[in-house]
């Protein structure tokens, strides 16, 4: 498979995830803060190396990919 079909089939599946939030969101009125982001830097939440398969790849075609790692 190829990793543009990989990339694609990621953000089919966010999509959806989105969705079932929002319903979810609606249904309880549970919400998050607005511009919060505490969750993103909170070292109990994890990510998987597939979450991020779509902004790497969006960073490489923009040819920012090597910047967004530089730590120099």
């Amino acid at each position: 498979m190829s990793i543009i079909k990989k990339v694609s089939d990621i953000e089919v599946l966010f999509s959806a995830l989105d969705a079932e939030i929002q319903s979810f969101q609606t249904t309880t009125n549970l919400n998050c803060l607005a511009g919060c982001g505490r969750c993103c830097t909170h070292n109990e939440v994890e990510a998987s190396p597939l979450e991020f398969l779509p902004w790497a790849y969006q960073l490489y075609v923009d040819g920012e990919a090597f910047e967004a790692v530089s730590y120099t």
